[in-house]
Parts: C-alpha cells; sequence; structure tokens
C-alpha cells in the first residue's frame, strides 16, 4: 500500500478522505455506501489565466488560450476516440477548462476501476504531433468564430472589455484565434510538463468506494516518469487596477430584443481574509437586491423592464472581484437606470431584516438539497478545491451570516460609479 497521510472533513454526514501520495498527488475521496454510480475527476492547477508563469526562476510566457488547447490535445489518440473506449466500459467521458483548472471526469455504474486506469492512462501519456496540433488549430478556430457570432459573445465581452485594463480574467479561454495560431507543439508539451504534474495535480472520487484498495490501486497506476516530475508553476498576474478601464459600450445588432449587462468592479483585496464569510454575506445582499422575490425585480417585472431569465452573478478569484447583471430587455436605459437606483437606495437605507430571515431560510435550503444528489456533491467540491476554496467552510458561512453583515458588506464592495454597461440594441427595421 502507497504512503500516504490523510485528512477527514465532515459536514452534514459527508465525509471528505484526503490522501497525499508520496508522489505528491493529493487525492480526494468521499464515500458514498450503496450508491450505484461513481465519479471520477482528476484537476491540474491550469487554466486560462496562466499565460504567464513562474518555474525555476524562469518567468515563461504562453498564448492566449494554450490550457484550453492542450485539454483539447489530451483527448487525440490517432487508435480510436477516447470518447468511444469510455463508452464501451458504459461511462460517460467528458472534460472542460476554466479559469483556473484543467479537468477531465467521467461517471459510470459499472467498470470503475478499468475506467479510472483509462483515464490516468489518458492524462498521462498524451500524443502531441505537428499534425494534430495543426488539425486542433483548425477545430478550435471554428469553435472560437461561431461563438463569436452569439450576440451575448459580444454583449459580454465588451462587459469584461471595460472592466479590466490587463487581467486575464478579461480574455476568453479559448483564446483567440490568431493567439491559437501562434502555438507549437513544443509550447504545447512544455505546458504539459510544467503543469500535468503530481504536486500540481488532484484526483477526486465519490460513490461506494473502499478507500485503502483505491488509494493502492490509484498508486500503481501512476507511471514513474508522471511520479517523478516535481513541476510546480506558479502563477503570475499583473497589478489590475481598481477603477474600471472603460465605462460604456452600445452596439446594434439584428436580433429579436435588446440585452443590456451591468458590472460592478469590486477590490478583490476585501476578499483576502474571512473570503468565505464576506462571500456569503455578499450573495444573500444580492439576492435580496435583485433575487426574484426581490422589490427590484417583482417591480420591474411589472412594468416589463425584465424577463423571467433576468440575473446576477458574483465572480471572485485572483485578483479579481465583479457583480454581473443582466438580461434582454427592449427597455435598456430605463432597465439600467433602475439598476443603478437600486444600489444607490440599499446603499443608503440598507435591507429590511424580515427580509434577510426569509432569503437566508431560501438560501439554507438550496444548499441543503444540493447534498441530496452525489453528482452535485461531486461537481461542487471538485469545483470549489480547484478554486482553492473550502466548500463546507462557505456551507457554514451561509448559515452564520448576520443581518449587520449585509449591510456592512455592500457599503465596502459597491461604489457606484465605478461600472461598466454593456448594450445591444435592436437594429432598426428597414422600410421597404
Amino acid at each position: 500500500m502507497p504512503k500516504y497521510k490523510t485528512k477527514q472533513t465532515e459536514y452534514m454526514g459527508e465525509v471528505v478522505h484526503q490522501a497525499t501520495l508520496s508522489s505528491g498527488l493529493n487525492v480526494y475521496i468521499l464515500p458514498k455506501k450503496h450508491f450505484a454510480k461513481k465519479y471520477a475527476f482528476f484537476a491540474t492547477q491550469y487554466g486560462g489565466l496562466y499565460n504567464d508563469y513562474m518555474l525555476e526562476g524562469e518567468k515563461i510566457h504562453v498564448p492566449l488560450g494554450t490550457a484550453h488547447f492542450l485539454e483539447h490535445q489530451i483527448f487525440e489518440d490517432r487508435q480510436k476516440s477516447n470518447f468511444e473506449k469510455f463508452e464501451e466500459l458504459g461511462a460517460n467521458l467528458n472534460a472542460y477548462t476554466s479559469a483556473t483548472s484543467t479537468v477531465y471526469h467521467f461517471d459510470t455504474v459499472e467498470n470503475f476501476e478499468p475506467c479510472l486506469k483509462l483515464l490516468l492512462d489518458m492524462v498521462q501519456s498524451t500524443d502531441i504531433t505537428d499534425d494534430s496540433v495543426a488539425k486542433e488549430k483548425e477545430v478550435i478556430a471554428q469553435e472560437i468564430l461561431m461563438y463569436m457570432d452569439e450576440p451575448t459573445w459580444e454583449l459580454y465581452n465588451n462587459l469584461y472589455e471595460g472592466l479590466f485594463h490587463i487581467h486575464p480574467v478579461k480574455s476568453e479561454i479559448a483564446g483567440t484565434v490568431e493567439s491559437i495560431g501562434d502555438l507549437t507543439k513544443e509550447t504545447i508539451l512544455s505546458c504539459y510538463h510544467h503543469f500535468y504534474t503530481p504536486g500540481n495535480m488532484s484526483l477526486f472520487l465519490y460513490g461506494d468506494i473502499e478507500i485503502d484498495k483505491i488509494l493502492s490501486l490509484v498508486d500503481d497506476l501512476l507511471s514513474p516518469s508522471y511520479k517523478q516530475n516535481p513541476n510546480k508553476p506558479e502563477l503570475i498576474l499583473p497589478e489590475e487596477p481598481y477603477e474600471i478601464h472603460k465605462k460604456r459600450f452600445d452596439i446594434k445588432k439584428d436580433i429579436s430584443k435588446g440585452m443590456i449587462a451591468v458590472g460592478f468592479k469590486g477590490n478583490p483585496v476585501l476578499f483576502k481574509e474571512n473570503k468565505e464569510d464576506k462571500q456569503a454575506a455578499l450573495k444573500l445582499a444580492l439576492d435580496m437586491m435583485f433575487g426574484r422575490s426581490s422589490r427590484f425585480f417583482l417591480d420591474c417585472y411589472e412594468k416589463g423592464l425584465v424577463t423571467e431569465h433576468f440575473d446576477f452573478d458574483l465572480q471572485l478569484g485572483d485578483g479579481h472581484a465583479f457583480v454581473i447583471i443582466g438580461n434582454e430587455t427592449d427597455h435598456i436605459e430605463e432597465l439600467y437606470q433602475a439598476i443603478l437606483s437600486e444600489v444607490r437606495r440599499c446603499l443608503e437605507i440598507g435591507f429590511d431584516e424580515t427580509d434577510f430571515i426569509r432569503i437566508k431560510r431560501k438560501i439554507l435550503g438550496r444548499t441543503v438539497s444540493s447534498f441530496n444528489s452525489l453528482q452535485s456533491i461531486a461537481g461542487n467540491l471538485t469545483h470549489s478545491i480547484m478554486r482553492g476554496n473550502d466548500l463546507f467552510k462557505q456551507m457554514e458561512a451561509y448559515k452564520a451570516v448576520t443581518f449587520e453583515q449585509i449591510n456592512q458588506i455592500i457599503n465596502v464592495f459597491f461604489d457606484v460609479e465605478n461600472h461598466v454597461v454593456s448594450t445591444m440594441q435592436k437594429t432598426a427595421l428597414k422600410e421597404n
């Protein structure tokens, strides 16, 4: 059996076992007795933000979209599609690249161990050639051009351009047609050897799993060359100014309904301490301001300013913190002013404590219900850990958040003037 140390975390009856193998690979296991389906996620701390990094004292720059391109290359197998290999074993295989990580995962009811071997083999022994790179450039370029044609992509691309001066979060994870055109086999292979290493990766396993047995199997499935790779790059981020880059973007398109997105830029330094507590308070405050049962939403819906798809989102990460609020609407200016007025109103008079109690109860109920699904637990816990967050601590923060905290957090987060608005209006119909 391999040498490892374990740490247990318990929340709502769920126990997560963390083992660090002798190679440095972290393995997280959440056993669920008598569950038929099992899940596995093999993840590397390498995502769209990692365009500049340090390794052994050397600063390295790679083109935008390299992490996503490498994900596609991992799936390449000239003998048989990796998807087909997993399908033959009754498993579903997929992958994604986020801002901070690349994750390969499968779920299955049967043949879990053979599927786990396939997953580890696939990631440990990629076959990257000049031909495979050239072929993938064409595929990804087409993907990029396809989503660039989507009106929502342009709306939010402009919003991010307005929010950020130089932070890489403003850039598309897939990169641009020009940036992937600059990629070479050598660049991709160097990133593979730098980031796909035990010290930079984690394996997550969920389901009816015997801990000691699976840890021994995992250790056996790791190749000697993989185990002996000590690399763990350090992300380099530019110093992003607090102030927005550009205030407003207005474009016209041949669309059926106008759209608006408003972004409020905050100070990420605010979340360096007590991150979970502040995030819980801000999320709850946003729900009270713009949620489906809020005064704002009900009033705007009745006036026809918003649809049932009206939404808001909070994004926190390395060097960035912002809130986005948006919807389809044919009343762009009226909705824009309503959003600003609601932020100003809440900053001036605060919240109603009765609403706070009700919304907090709703969020806690939603949180508890998410633990009823193993699929939900697996996805949320993997995502949380790969972003450097503590999911269970975040859950506790929702329980502990106070009325005073939500009133305080909006006053330190929101600067009404530090916002960007991106609009897309319908092109006027031409007269015959």
